[in-house]
């Protein structure tokens, strides 16, 4: 038997979310256990209701990484890089934060770059 058990913290346990501990050991499982890895990351990512983008910096990865998991482009995901994965869902879900404000918390921006002229 198979089993995978998404660890988290007391503070993330009764943070007063919108989505149980428990939900997302289900959630866990169905993409582990899935036919289809990619297709159930995608799903649960547009479930919550989150843009890539947004998600992406949040895990503080390029959305082209993100998009490869989700379209299937890279092999099956790690157990860790699903744990990040639906832990930032979570993260956003338990803010209940729109795209432009989940923008405006995120740690760090993707990519930043200065082209200065002549």
């Amino acid at each position: 038997m198979v089993s995978f058990v998404l660890q988290l913290s007391s503070a993330e346990r009764n943070s007063g979310s919108n989505t149980s501990s428990d939900e997302l050991t289900l959630i866990a499982g169905s993409v582990v256990l899935g036919e289809s890895p990619a297709y159930q990351l995608k799903y649960w990512r547009k479930k919550f209701g989150v843009k890539q983008a947004d998600l992406a910096r949040k895990m503080e990865i390029t959305p082209s990484v993100l998009s490869d998991y989700e379209k299937g482009r890279r092999p099956s995901p790690g157990v860790n890089f699903i744990k990040r994965y639906l832990l930032a869902l979570y993260e956003l879900d338990k803010r209940g934060l729109s795209s432009t404000e989940a923008q405006q918390v995120a740690a760090a921006p993707v990519a930043d770059a200065h082209i200065s002229q002549p």
